[in-house]
């Protein structure tokens, strides 16, 4: 049963663009600034709120970095064909943008700090789970943590390199990466493939990415024993 921690202060402004980058062929880490008092626990989003033709749009992003000073990452995969993601593609350092946040009830439960954890992600799902590791670790957190990602090629993986130096530095954490289409057969597959390998049931499972991935993983996790309880979940549209 989900706990719930005290309510963030939720805030609307206006946010500046630090740093944008390309973190593979169609996904940016965009660095922005928050209010000075702006606080969130790792796994909740933010919205951006974009004005097109004097219509306002609204678009929920993950945050994909720990809690730092008055500054927080975003992982956006950029759509061409979107209708404000080009907006995003095209923004640079020093432009300004509306924002609301923190919002969400994706967060690590009380009840997970005394057990050991397995993130599950598929494409920019692994954005909340990069802000939530970090943070995990970087406080001392001693269960053992485990991340499986998915991507459908190479070239779409993301922050691979960050974490593999932090399976290096933690001993109580392990980083799993599989293709679906690219790699040798007998190592290309989906997640339920590395979860298979790596399932234990005293657990507890979070898995972000897209609904179909995630109602898939959940239903494959329950058939093999897990209690619901012990699975928690967000979805991206």
């Amino acid at each position: 049963m989900r706990d719930f921690l005290p309510r963030k202060k939720l805030f609307k402004f206006k946010t500046k663009i630090i740093k944008t980058e390309y973190i593979n062929d169609n996904t940016k880490n965009i660095t922005i600034s928050v209010p000075e008092n702006f606080d969130f626990y790792p796994g909740q989003f933010i919205s951006l709120i974009f004005f097109i033709n004097g219509q306002e749009f609204r678009r929920p992003y993950s945050i994909a970095s720990k809690p730092q000073k008055e500054k927080i990452e975003l992982c956006i995969k950029i759509l061409p064909n979107g209708k404000t993601t080009p907006i995003i593609g095209n923004m640079k350092a020093g432009d300004e943008i509306e924002a609301m946040g923190p919002m969400g009830a994706f967060y690590i439960l009380e009840e997970c700090m005394k057990n050991n954890i397995v993130f599950i992600s598929t494409g920019t799902g692994i954005a909340p789970f990069r802000a939530m590791i970090n943070s995990l670790l970087e406080n001392n957190y001693k269960n053992k943590l485990k991340l499986i990602s998915g991507y459908r090629y190479k070239k779409d993986v993301l922050y691979e390199e960050e974490f593999k130096n932090l399976e290096k530095k933690y001993e109580n954490f392990n980083y799993y990466r599989i293709l679906s289409k690219e790699g040798e057969e007998k190592g290309r597959g989906y997640v339920q493939k590395l979860i298979s390998e790596n399932l234990e049931l005293d657990t507890y499972y979070y898995i972000c990415g897209l609904k179909e991935m995630v109602n898939s993983v959940k239903d494959f996790l329950i058939e093999k024993g897990i209690e619901k309880e012990k699975i928690v979940i967000e979805k991206y549209d």
